[in-house]
């Protein structure tokens, strides 16, 4: 007889396009955005057994999902983006399994960003999940997946210091500000895009330069106005961008174009402008470095710099590497005890059953039930089925015995978990 075990994390796979393979460019041409979504989650719906997640940020857009077929999710997924298979896989790497498992815990910590430590990326995760949930594809793994994610953030946080100095892409661009230019109090700073980057830049701004010159522009003005609110700061226009721009010492890029929003033919200004684009695909064309006042900065080139300062994070990371492992073997547990969940919950509709047939009977024969008798059956019903659950988790050796017996004995009707 076959011992029963778990094959979730099995049929566990991690796609990864991320900036270790590939550039701003090619990130730009995979990258995945949130209004896709619906149509991706009907395709993945109409495949067999499979249940998916998309992360897409400026340094890497990856699929977590739990399938039989993995050609068929990544065919599904550039079928969506229109890109061809075969250019996707030059750039992507599979994992499978534990392996799985690890990267997207070390993602959720940080430990995979372009700048070590990124704090924002859980909180990246957390909405790319949900914006898939709603569609229904994904499931209780996933979900408790995720929330690994999370532990293992706040853990690695509050145990190490991973996370101190720069650890986000919009504190990277006040960074270089802050490191490159003088008298910023006089220096004209334009922000465009009001989104969570931008918010974060604010923050950022306000935290390390007194009384900055700040003028926000947003598609959307009403989100504009409302961060100019809270911060004490100007807004203008979306559709007064490129005068913006032109009258700007400093220009903050956090959009989700996908496609420049700023080209070399807007640009008339000849005073020196520093372009600081932290959007993937690029929102900031490459065309205006070929203007020698012009400074353009895009994600990959700020983590280059920021790195280069910050090496002694790197003491750190044995430290975190010890808590993935630690929330691996965690998560790897919570997963192999799922195995027990279809015994556990046919065992507990029994009892429930034989419940309401007892009572009925005593209805029947004209007996009073009260609310508190009902309540106590119900905890009585619950409390033996906690007692199976536990001898199954701590007995593992003994359970396909158990389960066995107990279907044996009940006539259960275990369906497939």
């Amino acid at each position: 007889m076959k011992s029963v075990r778990s094959n979730n994390i099995k049929r566990f796979y991690t796609i990864s396009l991320s900036y270790e393979k590939a550039d701003t460019k090619i990130r730009g041409k995979f990258s995945f955005f949130p209004e896709l979504v619906e149509s991706f989650s009907v395709k993945i719906n109409l495949l067999q057994d499979t249940k998916i997640f998309v992360l897409s940020t400026c340094n890497r857009t990856e699929l977590y999902t739990l399938t039989e077929n993995i050609e068929s999710v990544i065919n599904a997924f550039c079928q969506e983006i229109k890109v061809s298979p075969d250019e996707f896989k030059k750039y992507i790497t599979i994992y499978k399994g534990n392996e799985a498992v690890t990267h997207f815990l070390r993602v959720s910590a940080g430990l995979e960003s372009q700048i070590l430590g990124d704090f924002e990326i859980i909180s990246q995760v957390k909405t790319w999940f949900k914006r898939f949930k709603k569609y229904h594809t994904t499931n209780a793994f996933l979900e408790r997946l995720v929330n690994t994610g999370i532990q293992t953030s706040k853990k690695i946080k509050s145990t190490t210091a991973l996370s101190n100095g720069v650890t986000s892409m919009s504190y990277a661009a006040v960074h270089y500000i802050l490191s490159n230019f003088t008298q910023l109090s006089d220096k004209r700073i334009t922000l465009v895009g009001t989104g969570k980057i931008g918010k974060n830049t604010c923050e950022n701004l306000l935290k390390h330069i007194e009384d900055p010159d700040v003028t926000l522009l947003n598609r959307t003005i009403s989100k504009a106005e409302e961060l100019a609110e809270i911060f004490n700061l100007k807004v203008r226009a979306y559709s007064d961008l490129h005068s913006q721009i032109n009258e700007s010492d400093i220009v903050i890029v956090a959009t989700g174009s996908s496609k420049p929003i700023i080209n070399k033919e807007d640009l008339v200004t000849r005073k020196p402008i520093t372009l600081i684009d932290l959007s993937v695909p690029a929102n900031v064309s490459v065309a205006l470095k070929e203007y020698p006042h012009v400074t353009v900065l895009n994600v990959d080139d700020l983590s280059k710099i920021i790195n280069n300062t910050f090496e002694r994070r790197n003491k750190e990371i044995p430290k975190a590497e010890s808590v993935v492992a630690e929330m691996l073997e965690e998560f790897s547990v919570w997963d192999e005890n799922r195995k027990y969940v279809p015994i556990i919950h046919a065992f507990k509709s029994d009892l429930d059953r034989i419940k309401e047939y007892q009572i009925k009977t005593l209805k029947k024969d004209q007996i009073n039930v009260s609310e508190e008798e009902t309540e106590l059956s119900d905890r009585l019903v619950q409390k033996i089925t906690n007692r199976l659950a536990d001898y199954l988790i701590k007995n593992p050796e003994k359970a396909e015995d158990t389960i066995g017996l107990f279907k044996e004995m009940f006539q259960l009707q275990v369906s497939k978990s």
